[in-house]
């Protein structure tokens, strides 16, 4: 009947705890009560008050005379620094106690104190070793599965969980109605979630990985996609700029070539325009009219037409 831990959590149990070795201590009424000195008496009220603080100075004011050093004194000190949370101190007096009362009834209770208050110090390979000893020597104790719940609680702590789990679940097998049931039940469901718990990280990261190297592939084919658009666009660009460097070639000898025909139809122009007064002239001298010339415009009009069908076909 004893809980996790005697700091703050599950307070019922640790009042049963004092109530229990209070009525150890006090079972032979008058006759206890005769041979105990005054500190002794004031310690053991605190103590039956929770009153931790109080019970240990008049525990410790007591335990420092040789009439007041004895076993039910020096275990109930123990038990109020450990509610007191005075580990360091606890486990000092526990190792007193066990080399200063090696046939004390009291000695499996102060075994298994020790182990439990290893534990809360942290030292739990220490923890274990004394633990399992206890269940060695008391195997019929009615704290053996308590012993058994405080090695595996030491398994958990070091995240041994596979070794925990087979004790919580021996408690809960071979010791159902025990207080600890409860709490190893408790501490395998947080055992299966964490398992659980693994399980899905295991499997998102390993998704992860995967949308990872998708994602990355993904990025290399579109940085690939960009470079080949870029040296196509290149290559537009350069096939565009070398066509309009032809164009414009083009265009340079069309109106080189442009000049030139104008050119010949302006002298072919004036050709007809010089042909035109000759025969003004001549028309003229022959009719012995020099000062007017005899001339018909649609007759001219069709002769410079003529005239510049031909020269075309020249051209051509």
């Amino acid at each position: 009947m004893f809980v996790r831990t005697l700091c703050g959590q599950n307070q019922n149990g640790l009042k049963r705890i004092c109530v229990f070795f209070a009525a150890v201590f006090f079972a032979a009424g008058s006759v206890f009560c005769q041979k105990y000195s005054a500190e002794q008496e004031q310690g053991f009220e605190a103590f039956r008050k929770n009153d931790w603080a109080s019970a240990m100075f008049f525990l410790r004011k007591a335990g420092s005379l040789p009439e007041g050093f004895d076993e039910e004194t020096l275990y109930l000190l123990v038990m109020s620094e450990i509610n007191a949370c005075e580990y360091s101190d606890a486990l000092s007096d526990v190792n007193v106690f066990l080399q200063s009362f090696k046939k004390s009834q009291y000695l499996p209770y102060m075994h298994f104190q020790k182990g439990r208050v290893l534990h809360l110090l942290e030292r739990n390979e220490e923890a274990v070793l004394v633990l399992s000893d206890f269940c060695h020597l008391y195997p019929d104790s009615e704290l053996y599965a308590a012993a058994l719940y405080w090695v595996a609680e030491c398994f958990y702590d070091e995240y041994n969980f596979d070794s925990a789990r087979a004790l919580y679940e021996r408690v809960v097998s071979d010791f159902p109605a025990d207080s600890k049931a409860g709490d190893c039940r408790y501490r395998l469901e947080m055992i299966a979630q964490r398992e659980r718990e693994e399980k899905l990280i295991y499997l998102l990261k390993v998704t992860g990985e995967e949308n990872l190297s998708a994602r990355e592939e993904y990025e290399r084919q579109i940085k690939l996609y960009q470079s080949q658009d870029k040296m196509g666009l290149r290559k537009s660009l350069a096939d565009s700029q070398n066509r309009i460097a032809e164009l414009e070639a083009e265009l340079a000898e069309q109106k080189k070539a442009n000049s030139a025909l104008e050119m010949k139809v302006k002298n072919f122009g004036e050709a007809i325009s010089s042909q035109n007064v000759f025969e003004e002239k001549k028309d003229g001298e022959i009719g012995g009219k020099t000062s007017v010339p005899k001339t018909d415009p649609e007759i001219e009009a069709l002769k410079q037409k003529a005239l510049f069908l031909q020269f075309l076909l020249e051209e051509k």
